[in-house]
């Protein structure tokens, strides 16, 4: 039987570190400009500078039930009120005939008690450390080695190599991978190919990932509404896991007349403590873009992770990999839930995302999900009678930007528990708000919220 994963989610600033680095930010060569999402940086010198400070409050984060920080002795809550930050900063250097170094750390730390138990806990980490060769020889080819950032495709499944167990867990600000990787593109086709270690912060609680990863995909891409990729994920685990895993994933897009169409389809293999895996996973979704001022959208989604079948000799659950934080409710699927209770397998999810732009820098968005579970197996099986839906949750998203270099959003969830949450956990609602001021600068002045 499959048992549940312990995730975590994702991270933003500490105030302290967020003043010093604006010293430094806006000391330092003001037209030059930091690393791009392609991983090239401009000749010379630049740097980045990100810091943000968070402020969270969650009551019934597990519909009632002293779940949390169940393991402190006679401790009973179930409301929790803690403070969240980080500051990140990121050194580049480019060379001649497209090579370039990099370089960064981040500062993080939370204060006062969060759902999990982190307490008056500080961190620090270098999360880059890497050389890059871009364009090489005319060719489209480019690679990178050393401690990066890797995502593969949207993130569904690799884009998160690093787990944040000591502080920040929820701004999630470490995602890095130790890897090669290699990329190559073309006019509209393009191709990816990566080995990374284990990253042993996935650890705990007597698990030690010992091993590597390796994966690729190749595809075509004329636009964001016309896509196609295909690719093979592998991790070989001689560690206390045993958990040797194989995965095929097909995704795509096609849009028109303002629809997109768009998904990907997850066929997982290998075996777990000698057990075969047969996990399916996936996700497909319809967007409709209105041709109005402010860009209103609507999407409706499904999300299948399936759960183990007990009466089989073999594994049915869907095994996560790595997803990414990426944005509210994107893979981490429901905010709260998420978190907390159901993490991305042993569910069938149906999402329902509405979004406007009111003003030019003002952005709302609402988020509804109704998360039901695919077996019960992650939770020792439904009992009789019981249903498989296990909570309603919905969240309000409230982006802003304050200038070229500051922004801030305020998140605010409920979340109702249904049949299967209050037979297997709890039965009072849960509620929860974010609130969130971040800073980034790249050197140019041109930071951005986002």
């Amino acid at each position: 039987m499959k048992t549940r994963r312990n995730l975590r989610t994702r991270a933003h600033l500490w105030i302290g570190g967020a003043v010093l680095m604006l010293g430094v930010g806006t000391a330092w060569a003001e037209e030059e400009a930091g690393t791009d999402s392609a991983g090239v940086v401009p000749m010379g010198p630049s740097y980045s500078v990100e810091a943000t400070t968070s402020y969270h409050y969650v009551n019934n984060a597990y519909f009632g039930a002293d779940w949390g920080i169940q393991l402190t002795p006679g401790h009973s809550r179930t409301n929790y009120s803690w403070g969240e930050g980080f500051t990140r900063l990121r050194l580049n250097y480019g060379l001649p005939q497209g090579l370039w170094l990099s370089a960064g750390g981040v500062v993080m730390a939370t204060v006062s008690t969060d759902y999990f138990g982190v307490d008056g806990t500080d961190d620090g980490l270098l999360d880059q450390l890497l050389v890059g060769a871009s364009g090489i020889g005319g060719s489209g080819l480019s690679v990178v080695a050393g401690r990066q950032d890797l995502q593969v495709g949207d993130g569904f499944l690799i884009g998160d190599g690093y787990r944040d167990g000591k502080a920040a867990l929820w701004n999630i600000p470490l995602n890095f991978y130790d890897a090669v990787r290699a990329d190559w593109a073309q006019g509209p086709w393009h191709a990816l190919a990566f080995g990374a270690r284990l990253s042993r912060s996935y650890g705990g609680d007597g698990v030690d990932p010992k091993g590597n990863q390796y994966g690729g995909e190749a595809g075509w891409s004329a636009s964001e509404e016309r896509s196609l990729a295909l690719g093979y994920f592998q991790r070989e685990d001689d560690g206390s896991t045993e958990l040797d895993a194989r995965a095929f994933s097909l995704r795509g897009a096609l849009g028109a007349r303002g629809f997109t169409l768009a998904g990907e389809l997850v066929a997982e293999s290998g075996t777990a403590g000698g057990v075969d895996l047969k996990g399916r996973g996936g996700h497909l979704g319809l967007t409709y873009a209105f041709e109005r001022t402010g860009e209103p959208y609507a999407q409706i989604e499904y999300l299948l992770f399936s759960g183990d079948d007990p009466e089989t000799p073999d594994d049915e659950g869907y095994y996560p990999w790595e997803y990414r934080w990426t944005d509210w409710s994107k893979w981490y699927v429901g905010d709260l839930m998420a978190s907390t209770l159901v993490f991305n397998d042993d569910s069938r999810i149906w999402k329902l995302e509405c979004g406007y732009s009111p003003l030019e820098d003002t952005s709302l968005r609402l988020l509804l999900h109704r998360i039901s579970l695919d077996t019960g197996a992650s939770y020792g099986g439904l009992p009789e009678g019981v249903g498989r839906d296990f909570a309603d949750e919905a969240d309000l998203v409230v982006d802003q930007a304050l200038g070229e270099c500051w922004s801030a959003w305020v998140m605010g969830g409920y979340v109702r528990p249904l049949d299967a949450a209050k037979a297997l956990v709890g039965g009072a609602a849960s509620g929860q708000l974010f609130v969130s001021l971040t800073y980034k600068f790249d050197g140019t002045g041109g930071g951005s919220g986002d």
